[in-house]
């Protein structure tokens, strides 16, 4: 067994306050104690895996025995930032062109996938951390064996 885990800083929005110079909900949150506060919160209704091989290069990962794959942020004191992970079970290790496509695929559903349903689903609560990545070297990618 192995388990593989994508992870980055993730930006967290304050719905409950507006923004002065435009007018519009949503404050981006930098104060590391209100960050601190969304420290474990997790999205578990939803699993990454559920919507692996619907993808175009759902062939390549079919026989990784992929499964798991939720969606969880903690707080990470020595940067003062929260960061974003997803962790996936795998059947055995991956080979780097498996990672690539792997970590595609998860960029693609923090963004718009499970990610952004999680993100309307705080909205409401008014913090709401989303993960947006403008730079893939900047998604952290750990792959242990068990």
């Amino acid at each position: 067994m192995a388990s593989i885990t994508f992870s980055a800083y993730a930006g967290v929005f304050d719905f409950k306050q507006v923004d002065p110079a435009t007018g519009e909900e949503g404050v981006f949150v930098e104060d590391a104690a209100i960050l601190k506060t969304l420290d474990g919160l997790a999205y578990d209704e939803e699993v990454f895996s559920d919507y692996l091989l619907d993808g175009e290069h759902s062939g390549e990962l079919e026989d990784a025995g992929i499964s798991g794959g939720s969606l969880a942020f903690n707080f990470d004191s020595a940067s003062g930032r929260l960061i974003g992970r997803t962790e996936y079970q795998l059947e055995r290790a991956l080979n780097p062109d498996q990672i690539a496509l792997l970590k595609d695929y998860t960029i693609g559903q923090w963004s718009d996938g499970i990610g952004a349903n999680f993100f309307q689903e705080r909205m409401r609560h008014g913090l709401a951390p989303q993960l947006l990545v403008v730079d893939e070297n900047a998604v952290q990618v750990e792959q242990r064996t068990h």
